[in-house]
């Protein structure tokens, strides 16, 4: 492997001006500069990254902390906005997961501190306010993403669920369905979940419709999740003509648990999902459901991290994101 000696001998420069020229930190004849240019890609020499985040004070590098690198496309869509942001800019992501767990998300955020991350992008749904607050208060410039920190709402990129859950019920509302059953995330500390069922409640209660617990079916928010929380609204025996919910995941899993049981969708029942994620629009019936503009709001996060880690002025930039309904074939 070459080494920066061999550049400087074969560009007959000093090893300070091939310093000078990896790490771009003063003037250097441009002749000189060529000939190490040059030099190294003759010899394929590539710079000590460590080396160069000791001399300029960065690493170029951007961490980013996600829920779960195995949860589907969600966090896959969010990574690729990051990515096309952070990538324009020549630097680098480096990635995390948290698992939706306290002490998980604590190590993994410590873990990109410690490898001096210029920035870091931080999807946290486990940790206290207190401690992101305290955590902001470091020199590492911080972005939260899907989560608004009360007093940090400059450094926040977030979803309106509460109005995303209202206006899906609301369309269900609007198409003559009163019992409208809900299948939700068992996870009473999961904030997403407590605003889309805030949403719905909203809804039900400006249609004149009683809230009833019965009709709502509880599990992981996953597929599988989704297939458990519809057989028991099944078992349970109450009657319900449509069904909203929490994403698009557990819908998959519920319309799976209505087929089953010769349910026709939508002739029977009516199903909306949230998110909007890919295979929505390939499902049978193709799904009605609620946009989550997660790329694009990894898209903004990210330019807000470089923004801050350069000094730019962004106050003026787009933060929180709005809901918009996908009208396809799964609602009569």
């Amino acid at each position: 492997m070459a080494t920066i000696k061999d550049v400087s001998r074969l560009a007959n420069v000093s090893i300070s001006t091939v310093s000078r020229v990896i790490n771009n930190t003063a003037q250097v004849a441009p002749e000189k500069r060529e000939a190490v240019l040059a030099a190294m890609k003759e010899l394929n020499f590539r710079p000590n990254s460590f080396a160069q985040a000791l001399v300029s004070k960065r690493s170029n590098c951007i961490g980013v902390l996600v829920g779960d690198l195995c949860g589907g496309p969600f966090f896959a869509q969010m990574m690729r906005g990051m990515e096309r942001v952070i990538d324009r800019a020549n630097k680098f992501t480096i990635v995390m997961s948290g698992n939706h767990a306290e002490a998980r998300e604590r190590h993994a955020i410590q873990a990109l501190l410690q490898r001096q991350c210029d920035a870091l992008i931080l999807h946290s749904m486990a940790l206290p306010d207190a401690e992101l607050i305290e955590l902001a208060r470091g020199d590492t410039p911080i972005i939260f993403i899907n989560r608004l920190v009360p007093g940090l709402e400059s450094q926040c990129v977030w979803f309106d669920n509460r109005g995303g859950g209202s206006t899906a019920c609301q369309l269900l509302i609007d198409k003559g369905h009163r019992n409208i059953a809900f299948v939700t995330s068992d996870d009473d500390a999961f904030v997403d979940g407590r605003q889309r069922m805030q949403g719905y409640r909203d809804a039900l209660e400006r249609g004149g419709i009683t809230y009833d617990e019965t009709l709502v079916g509880r599990a992981y928010a996953d597929e599988q999740g989704g297939y458990v929380a519809m057989g028991e609204l099944l078992a349970r025996g109450v009657t319900f003509s449509a069904v909203l919910g929490f994403n698009d995941a557990m819908v998959a899993g519920a319309i799976s648990c209505l087929l089953e049981h010769g349910i026709q969708i939508p002739g029977q029942v009516s199903v909306v999902g949230f998110d909007d994620i890919p295979y929505a629009r390939y499902t049978y019936p193709k799904l009605t459901t609620v946009r989550y503009p997660i790329e694009q709001m990894g898209e903004r996060a990210a330019e807000l991290a470089l923004a801050l880690l350069d000094g730019r002025d962004c106050e003026q930039w787009v933060r929180k994101f709005a809901p918009e309904l996908v009208i396809r074939e799964s609602v009569s």
